[in-house]
């Protein structure tokens, strides 16, 4: 077992998939396939949720500074007409996607 499987079964049996799913962000089915190994899905996503949300991990944003993994995938994933109201979220949209080396996504600039 991975270690971030295993954060996210201790995280379960502390509290429930339930819970633990709404703090991810995704769905209590997603939650009970990764713990039965059945997730079929994007699992480096889910891991980085795991890691970010319930272990604490960080990674170094160009413009943040220390910023926790799921909360990096939550930046990549805001769509370009909420980038524009706020300078902060403006300038982490166009780091994500403009060669940061946590981002997913293809560059745009």
């Amino acid at each position: 077992m991975e270690p971030w499987q295993k954060t996210l079964r201790d995280a379960c049996d502390r509290t429930s998939q339930t819970e633990v799913a709404r703090r991810l962000g995704v769905s209590p089915a997603m939650v009970n396939q990764a713990l039965r190994d059945q997730y079929r899905g994007d699992l480096e996503r889910l891991q980085a949720l795991v890691e970010g949300a319930l272990g604490g991990q960080t990674v170094t944003c160009p413009v943040v500074g220390p910023l926790r993994k799921d909360k990096c995938l939550d930046h990549q994933g805001r769509d370009r007409k909420f980038a524009t109201a706020n300078p902060l979220k403006s300038q982490l949209y166009r780091a994500c996607r403009s060669g940061c080396p946590h981002s997913k996504l293809p560059k745009e600039y």
